[in-house]
């Protein structure tokens, strides 16, 4: 046991791992961390994979929202891997196939160790199947792929670092972080956008714009066809915000009483919504674990998790 206990120390030691802070960090300084990651990460988002066909697949285009990544950039992969390792963690020592003892330092520092390198894995194995499996088209050469499969990986690790810069230095998680910011740039990208759709060039991709536009005009329209988003959506998305405002707003009270002294009662307050998103992320990053399962067997005549129609 202490040889084995002195290997993986001696792994861990050469883990990449950000440092905590040694004093308390004020709140200025936690939000210059938290923008400068976001920044980073919005940067990341925009940088092509080397190498890749005209023609790609997004397989996670149902999950871009969840899984806080752009299809086609070295973010492709998104949370990803790094949320699976967390999952397969949490099943292994929940279940007690791998003890931890997370009452004390060591065992906490052991396990924290342990899903780090799980994840770094996870964006290799990932890697190579979102490559190999024909997401990108069909690369030249052997090393082009290769390379593909390394950038897409390079990804994966920065946001796996980027999540522990903003959980030691910035404020909550990354992954959070990372997923508001998502949802909130498409959000204001196709409410504001003035941009034209590329699938009719007479058409404003944003919402507002296009209502205002078509106000003007002495036409109002309330509802667009195709995939342009439209005022309805707006008006709904407003509506699911201040639904989910006033719910993170709500607390459920616990009675309490003490066995010691009677007669002695009080509350305990909870969140209404106390899982908060964990358990969509959850299932979504399974949901999208499971699909790259299929394409594999898939592409290998097997369709007992069923087949895929990439029109």
């Amino acid at each position: 046991m202490a040889a084995t206990a002195g290997i993986r120390q001696t792994i861990f030691r050469f883990l990449p791992e950000v440092t905590l802070p040694k004093k308390r960090i004020n709140l200025k300084r936690r939000l210059t961390w938290s923008g400068l990651m976001l920044a980073i990460y919005f940067i990341l988002a925009e940088i092509p994979v080397y190498g890749i066909a005209d023609t790609q697949i997004d397989y996670f285009a149902g999950l871009r929202a969840i899984m806080a990544g752009e299809s086609g950039t070295i973010l492709t992969l998104g949370i990803g891997p790094v949320v699976t390792a967390g999952i397969i963690m949490q099943l292994l020592a929940g279940s007690e196939i791998i003890k931890f003892d997370l009452s004390s330092p060591q065992g906490k520092a052991a396990f924290q160790g342990t899903q780090k390198i799980l994840a770094i894995l996870l964006c290799f194995f990932t890697a190579i199947i979102w490559v190999m499996g024909g997401a990108f088209g069909r690369p030249d050469s052997n090393f082009l792929l290769w390379f593909m499969i390394l950038q897409l990986a390079i990804g994966g690790l920065l946001v796996l670092m980027m999540d522990e810069v903003v959980t030691k230095w910035g404020f909550g998680s990354g992954i959070s972080l990372f997923i508001a910011a998502n949802v909130s740039q498409r959000i204001l990208w196709e409410a504001l956008s003035l941009a034209r759709s590329p699938i009719n060039p007479d058409e404003l991709i944003g919402a507002i714009p296009a209502f205002i536009r078509s106000f003007i005009d002495g036409q109002p329209v309330w509802i667009r066809g195709g995939l342009l988003p439209d005022m309805t959506q707006v008006f709904f998305t407003l509506v699911v915000f201040a639904i989910v405002v006033y719910a993170e707003g709500m607390r459920l009270e616990i009675p309490l009483s003490y066995g010691k002294f009677r007669g002695a009662r009080g509350r305990y307050p909870i969140k209404f919504l106390y899982a908060s998103n964990i358990p969509v992320i959850l299932s979504a990053a399974l949901f999208a674990n499971v699909q790259l399962i299929a394409r594999v067997l898939t592409a290998r005549g097997i369709t007992w998790l069923g087949t895929f129609n990439e029109m």
